[in-house]
């Protein structure tokens, strides 16, 4: 049985790989790809997660980034702090 708040492994799988990207995008200077990876990250939070502080939490994260950006350095930490939450067993972690 699984927990409520916990994370479905395509989600998981989906959201490590967009934020992944979103990282690199941003530390590399694409803004257009790290932009797109991250709104479509959000995308997936909204629709896939269960609602709580988990799905919270990644939704404002990508936001976050997203709104970061130009600043490349800035916008890949938020991304990186983002896909640490998807993965926490707590997300109050």
């Amino acid at each position: 049985m699984t927990r409520s708040d916990e994370v479905p492994h395509d989600v998981r799988a989906s959201l490590e790989q967009l934020l992944a990207a979103a990282e690199s995008a941003a530390a590399d200077g694409d803004d257009e790809t790290a932009r797109a990876a991250l709104d479509t990250a959000e995308t997936v939070a909204t629709n896939k997660l269960p609602a709580g502080e988990r799905r919270d939490r990644v939704r404002w994260g990508c936001a976050a980034a997203a709104d970061a950006l130009p600043n490349g350095d800035l916008a890949a930490a938020y991304a990186t702090a983002t896909a640490s939450v998807v993965g926490a067993s707590d997300p109050q972690l």
